[in-house]
């Protein structure tokens, strides 16, 4: 292409004042739960089978594990 052509094309572009989408994001505020981060060390062989598990029930490792915890508490 001829620069001319290319000076032609950016004018066009540059002239032609088409609307741009402005995309709105707008954080959740509702939480069905209260949570809290909480970290804690596992070993290595309860977190492979904890992974294993989630996979199979296809759920979360969290839910698991709050799973488990109300359960145990409730035996309380």
């Amino acid at each position: 292409m001829e620069k001319q052509n290319i000076n032609d094309l950016i004018n066009k572009a540059k002239s032609s004042n088409q609307q741009k989408a402005i995309q709105k994001i707008v954080p959740i505020l509702n939480k069905e739960v209260d949570e809290v981060q909480f970290s804690f060390y596992i070993e290595k062989e309860l977190l492979k089978k904890l992974k294993m598990k989630a996979l199979q029930e296809d759920t979360s490792m969290k839910q698991l594990v709050n799973d488990a915890v109300k359960s145990f508490l409730a035996e309380l």
